[in-house]
């Protein structure tokens, strides 16, 4: 029945397309330029279907979350969703026949599922795109005042330092993506990559969307291990850079007769057979090898399998849904913001000031 009431809530929200799907009110600001809202509109409904995708295999709620909030736009939406339980198959048409059955359109309000869509985007997609980085603090700072060297960057820095140490005892003094080794004649500096950024675990809309998608074990293993080598690993800088922009993740599988026995695996969402992450060639399903260093035994061979497989599907759905290239254009547009510009044009101004406060998580439907 789930795999089924799964297919039906696709339908609904392939049919949502037709829906009134209003702006966020901090686009208000861009006036003319509507492109960019109705971009967002696009967005938030294909993210909240790719996260209800991502939300079955990882054995979450989110499903249930939707039809609860659909149960809430029509007095009459409840026993037709009952109906939809009890149909044992999926045919488009017949679902959307079924959800509208004896409903007056004309009073339906779907804010509810507008205000799940846009919570997600908040939520989920922001925080898994930002980092915290040197960007971070530039960007999410007030005016861009906050300096590289208070006591709260300055810990920041020491702690990844100090992560980075226990990653190379850990995986070895080579890239685990390429093996080109670290540091020497022809090697590359190693690059600390958190799996989730770890800002996450102060984020309580977050963890709470994250124990949705996800489940509890889930949401309690982010606030557990975010600062800890088990949420880290070492890659060149390239690498690293593809990984922020959700290009691709890692899948990890437990051995069933042994817990402690975890294979990690490329993943990657673009189709063809060969891919990139920063400058090293893969294939999707490549076998990456962690624990290769003098203490790989004492740090579990490798990264949580738990965080790892989260991230997965948090890429897997920013990705496929365009929302992580929004979100990379809005960042964009906020970073312009930093410039030192002598004049910035009127409406310039209002397309950066409007990234700004949707970055800074005021993506609320209006």
């Amino acid at each position: 029945m789930h795999q089924t009431m799964n297919k039906h809530a696709y339908a609904i929200l392939e049919a949502a397309e037709a829906w009134n799907w209003p702006a966020p009110s901090c686009m208000d600001t861009l006036g003319a330029n509507t492109d960019k809202a109705s971009e967002f509109k696009i967005v938030c409904r294909r993210l909240l279907l790719c996260l209800i995708a991502e939300s079955h295999r990882l054995g979450g709620t989110l499903l249930e979350r939707f039809w609860g909030e659909i149960e809430k736009s029509h007095p009459q939406f409840m026993e037709n969703v009952q109906e939809l339980k009890h149909t044992p198959y999926y045919s488009y048409d017949d679902t959307v026949q079924t959800f509208y059955e004896n409903v007056d359109t004309d009073i339906v309000d779907f804010n509810p599922v507008f205000e799940l869509a846009a919570d997600l985007f908040t939520h989920i997609g922001l925080p898994f795109m930002n980092y915290d980085d040197d960007r971070f603090w530039r960007l999410f700072s007030p005016l861009s005042t906050l300096s590289p060297n208070t006591p709260r960057q300055k810990s920041f820095e020491n702690r990844g330092e100090n992560l980075k140490i226990l990653a190379l005892k850990r995986d070895g003094t080579s890239c685990p993506f390429s093996e080109v080794p670290y540091y020497g004649l022809g090697g590359v500096d190693p690059t600390l990559t958190y799996i989730i950024p770890c800002s996450i675990k102060s984020k309580a809309e977050t963890l709470d969307y994250i124990s949705v998608i996800a489940g509890n074990e889930a949401m309690e293993s982010v606030l557990q291990y975010s600062n800890t080598i088990d949420n880290v690993f070492t890659v060149e800088a390239s690498v690293t850079a593809s990984h922020r922009r959700n290009c691709w993740g890692l899948e990890a599988r437990e051995n069933p007769n042994d817990i402690d026995q975890v294979t990690y695996y490329f993943k990657t969402f673009e189709t063809g057979n060969m891919h990139r992450a920063g400058s090293v060639l893969l294939r999707d399903g490549d076998e990456i090898t962690f624990g290769q260093g003098p203490e790989g035994a004492q740090y579990r061979n490798g990264p949580h399998p738990i965080l790892c497989n989260l991230r997965l599907a948090v890429s897997r759905a920013l990705h496929t849904s365009g929302a992580a290239e929004f979100i990379s254009q809005l960042m964009h547009d906020a970073g312009d913001f930093d410039c030192r510009r002598i004049t910035i044009k009127d409406h310039h101004f209002h397309e950066v000031l409007s990234a700004k406060l949707l970055i800074c998580g005021r993506a609320q439907i209006a």
